[in-house]
């Protein structure tokens, strides 16, 4: 069953990211570390390889101690989205905190949106210097062009 999919992505501020994930009856809020992982880039550049037709796709957040995985799992149209949390970074034992199944298109879509705000604000929050990492504008191009391209093959 497809579940609305919402995501809301703060500012960063003193190199940590907080993220809040809401739908299939569940909702994550977490802030998460700039380092050892530029997870911002990596999810942009695992949403457009989703979107080109990847089947699944992971992220790693670290949130000092603990880390979590952002995991997809694509099936046609559909993708399974979970996020697991691990008490460490030695990776063991992780639960599933929060998860939904939407159409992979409104996954991805939901989190572009999110990123495409960030960075109209990047300049004013001094992105760079808050998240230690220069904001992911090739893999955000990238995303924008396989969501265009997804949307053309859907109409035709």
């Amino acid at each position: 069953m497809s579940q609305t999919f919402k995501v809301s992505i703060e500012s960063p501020q003193s190199g940590f990211v907080s993220v809040r994930l809401e739908g299939g009856g569940g909702r994550l809020v977490a802030a998460f570390s700039c380092e050892p992982y530029d997870s911002l880039r990596d999810l942009a550049d695992s949403l457009a390889s989703l979107l080109a037709g990847a089947d699944g796709a992971l992220v790693k957040w670290n949130a000092e101690p603990d880390e979590y995985d952002f995991r997809v799992e694509a099936r046609g149209g559909s993708a399974d989205f979970e996020v697991v949390r691990y008490a460490n970074h030695r990776r063991r034992g992780g639960r599933v905190v929060f998860s939904v199944n939407c159409p992979r298109l409104e996954l991805c879509r939901a989190f572009w949106r999110e990123l495409r705000e960030l960075r109209r604000r990047s300049d004013t929050d001094a992105f760079a210097q808050n998240w230690r990492h220069a904001f992911p504008d090739e893999e955000l191009r990238r995303l924008t062009k396989a969501l265009r391209e997804h949307k053309r093959k859907s109409v035709a």
